[in-house]
């Protein structure tokens, strides 16, 4: 049965997490309009082996962030005989620092992030298909404070701009009309359809006398919430969206690394925990076969049984001493991860990216989300100090180092208001002996 999709909306400032609240740790984000970048660009024949690189100094040329990195987004719209008609878009991280507080506050890992006009737009664009004679429409929905307008020639977006409260309507629409105008040649508006906004009316969106000149002799329709041609909400549209793989998907590449590293942990968690149960059932074989052994070998004495049956049961029970001999796990691979455990200082330090070579030396990552390096160089520092002896319990292991060295090969990565990342390599043979082999 395959999982359901969580998505999650981000209105009014807050986070609404719909009927599933508190029950996922993974979703899909959906954002209003005015948080992403978005254009509709024709891609030539010539670029379409690497569409993003030919998008992509557009993108960089509408972004408020201009040094920050893009990961931009392709929807394909429809093929034309000279390229592709595609829909481009991309979240600067700038944009969403506080969305990024809040879905960090609810423990959510964002899996895609999609805009909020668009679910309800996937429901309407159907009933605009062409019948012959291509025509032009101008769509606009009210978007958590501002408006989501689109031209559409039949069903195809050829313009799309995000359009603020505060911003000069007639302004916005003429430079958005004139877009589609340069994209798609000229064509008169011949309707104006006000989209599922509250009572679905033109003043809803900003529609006035003041920008009627520009629109000519369009009809203006209204399509509100339950109208039959709007069969379901934003919600609805963004999971109907998510099953398609071509679909827009602006994460950005800084939370698709955060979300692969949780979900690395979530299975290291998982992979250390049935660890311990084959530990704890290879335990109970190596002291529990013995014991059988020698009882039946006592019964077969007591019972004077013929010598060639005691010699089998006899060479099970040096078999099994054999394996208790070569089963030293002093510096294997659970003591030792029992050895750095110990050795953590009580930091919020978190281990991942786990190479073990036993009787060689161990490798592993780590981060700590406050960003503090203290409590790294403190954590390598009682490593170096491990004794043998505080591991096997034995005596005679005296104060023989657990690891012959400690070292932080690529140093610590802090970067301002970020987890600080470390590489540790442990070494169970000395330098100097590893010259010597």
């Amino acid at each position: 049965m395959a999982e359901t999709v969580q998505t999650v909306l981000w209105k009014g400032g807050e986070l609404d997490l719909g009927p599933a609240a508190g029950r996922f740790r993974e979703a899909v984000l959906a954002v209003p309009m005015d948080r992403i970048l978005v254009k509709v660009v024709k891609i030539p024949s010539a670029n379409l082996e690497d569409p993003v690189a030919y998008v992509m100094p557009v993108m960089k040329a509408m972004s408020p962030f201009p040094d920050e990195p893009l990961a931009v987004s392709l929807e394909p719209l429809r093929e034309a005989e000279d390229g592709r008609i595609v829909l481009a878009a991309a979240l600067p991280e700038g944009s969403a620092d506080d969305i990024a507080t809040a879905l960090d506050g609810a423990g959510i890992n964002i899996t895609r992030i999609d805009a909020i006009p668009l679910g309800r737009l996937s429901f309407v664009l159907p009933r605009f298909a062409g019948s012959g004679k291509r025509t032009r429409r101008l769509l606009l929905m009210g978007d958590d404070g501002s408006v989501a307008a689109f031209v559409l020639d039949d069903d195809l977006p050829v313009a799309v701009r995000a359009i603020s409260e505060s911003a000069d309507m007639k302004r916005e629409l003429t430079l958005l009309l004139l877009e589609a105008e340069g994209f798609a040649g000229a064509l008169p508006v011949s309707e104006v359809v006000v989209l599922g906004t509250d009572g679905a009316s033109p003043e809803s969106v900003g529609l006035d006398g003041s920008v009627a000149g520009i629109l000519g002799d369009a009809r203006v329709t209204t399509v509100a919430d339950g109208d039959p041609a709007l069969p379901g909400d934003a919600r609805e549209g963004i999971t109907k969206r998510t099953e398609d793989p071509s679909s827009l998907n602006v994460l950005p590449d800084s939370w698709r690394e955060v979300l692969e590293e949780t979900r690395f942990k979530r299975k290291m968690r998982t992979g250390f925990g049935v660890a311990g149960g084959l530990w704890l059932l290879l335990m109970a074989v190596l002291l529990g076969v013995p014991k059988v052994y020698e009882y039946r070998t006592e019964r077969l004495l007591d019972r004077k049984e013929e010598s060639a049956l005691f010699r089998k049961v006899n060479a099970k029970v040096e078999q099994v001493k054999a394996v208790k001999a070569m089963s030293n796990h002093d510096q294997g691979g659970l003591e030792t991860l029992r050895a750095v455990v110990s050795a953590m200082p009580p930091d919020d330090i978190e281990l991942s990216r786990w190479n073990f070579k036993r009787n060689e030396k161990l490798t592993f990552s780590g981060t700590v989300a406050s960003g503090s390096s203290a409590g790294i160089l403190q954590f390598k520092d009682n490593l170096g100090n491990l004794a043998l002896s505080q591991i096997s319990g034995l005596e005679e292991d005296g104060e023989t180092p657990f690891f012959a060295q400690v070292t932080l090969p690529r140093g610590i990565n802090t970067r301002a208001g970020r987890a600080a990342t470390f590489d540790v390599e442990c070494s169970f043979v000395a330098p100097e002996e590893e010259e010597e082999e």
